[in-house]
């Protein structure tokens, strides 16, 4: 019984870490994992798979023999009402629709536009997705050094406030040697905790954008120059206009309802008597086209077309501006970071002399501070400086179409 219950604990409490792995966020190995990661949750893209289906349902529609579905119309007639000398009448018809000249042909078109169309505009909101994950990703970055950054300089401000209070103690330096210290510790103390909150918020962002955890940010690679008629977003925007104009083709086909022909058969007599003759005929129902009703139609179809351009010629717009932007933010990050750096190392070795000076009491406590400060805001303006280079070239690559 003992050796039951002991395998019953261990079933449980086995259980117990299989739901809680289970109710963990996702592992990211890499960025892509990220972005695929991203590209399940968002709902526009889940949206435009499930109109994909629509497309070649279209398409579907246009490749069958007829247009619509075909209708059997039944009729009797009889004079029970009236003079009852027993006339009776029973029909039969079955009416099948019939395409117009080029229409079928004409919705196969617009259903294979609508499609490409629907991919285009997949792919293009995959990679806005993506740069969504790119900043969100070296934002977490920039959060990261910033908090690594400040537990440095708490360390060292701890490590001033426990140096001064016991020179302090020794009556080497004043109390208010000490005092100083101790404030700009719990100043340190109360920016690294504000540093702390703000990465941890933005990692839960990531999270929730994401449903992983966030990857290691590494530079990514170069890309250079990108034929721009492989970029997703113009891709969307000229297929877009394809589409448009497919759809056009074939609201400037369809301008009546679709022609019936018919097969009947009719038995029929005069009186009660009289056998049943039995009638076979054909029918053809051909309807007329209506101005007032094709013409809104046409409007549309016009109007959605006009539409489709304009956001083309402003999709090239926008990108060629994005290039532009982004080559220049890459080269000014670039030079940002050799100049931090540079100052970054100057103000290093001032805080060494300086730190030498204070030991050999030829400057005060208050200078020395001041000398700290001044040296890790150039470390901090050095550790932003190469993130935003990381940044820089991630944002040219997302300018370029290029996914992680």
């Amino acid at each position: 019984m003992r050796e039951f219950g002991s395998r019953r604990m261990w079933r449980a409490a086995a259980t117990v870490v299989a739901v809680c792995l289970l109710a963990l966020p996702a592992g990211a190995q890499t960025l892509r994992d990220a972005v695929e990661g991203a590209w399940r949750l968002n709902p526009e893209i889940r949206t435009l798979e499930a109109r994909r289906g629509q497309a070649v349902a279209q398409r579907g529609a246009g490749e069958s023999l007829v247009p619509a579905a075909p209708a059997v119309t039944l009729r009797n007639i009889t004079d029970v009402l009236g003079r009852n000398v027993g006339r009776r009448e029973y029909e039969a018809e079955l009416g099948v629709p019939l395409w117009l000249p080029g229409q079928g042909t004409a919705t196969v078109r617009a259903a294979d536009a609508l499609l490409a169309r629907t991919d285009a505009e997949i792919a293009a909101r995959q990679l806005a997705v993506a740069g969504e994950v790119r900043a969100a990703l070296w934002q977490i970055a920039l959060l990261d050094r910033r908090v690594e950054l400040a537990r440095q300089r708490l360390a060292v401000a701890r490590r001033l406030e426990a140096d001064t209070q016991r020179t302090s103690r020794a009556g080497e330096t004043s109390e208010a040697d000490h005092q100083l210290a101790r404030g700009e510790a719990l100043a340190v103390a109360a920016d690294v905790r504000d540093e702390e909150l703000t990465l941890e918020e933005a990692r839960q962002a990531f999270r929730a954008l994401t449903g992983t955890t966030v990857p290691k940010a590494t530079p990514e690679p170069l890309i250079g120059e990108q034929p721009l008629d492989r970029h997703p977003t113009l891709q969307a925007a000229r297929l877009g206009v394809r589409s448009a104009q497919a759809q056009k083709q074939l609201v400037d086909l369809s301008t009546r309802d679709y022609p019936e022909v018919g097969v009947l058969a009719r038995k029929e007599r005069d009186v009660r008597d009289e056998r049943f003759g039995t009638i076979v005929g054909l029918s053809l129902r051909i309807p007329f086209a209506v101005e007032a009703v094709n013409a809104p139609k046409r409007a549309e179809a016009a109007t959605e077309l006009v539409r489709s351009e304009a956001e083309q010629a402003n999709a090239e717009r926008t990108v060629e501006t994005e290039i532009r932007q982004a080559r220049l933010a890459h080269q000014a990050a670039s030079e940002r970071l050799s100049i931090a750096r540079d100052r970054a190392a100057a103000l290093r070795g001032r805080l060494t002399n300086v730190e030498r000076a204070r030991k050999a009491g030829e400057i005060s406590l208050i200078e020395f501070v001041r000398a700290q400060e001044a040296a890790f805001a150039a470390d901090l303006a050095r550790t932003t400086a190469e993130v935003q280079v990381g940044a820089a070239r991630a944002r040219l690559n997302q300018s370029l179409g290029v996914l992680p």
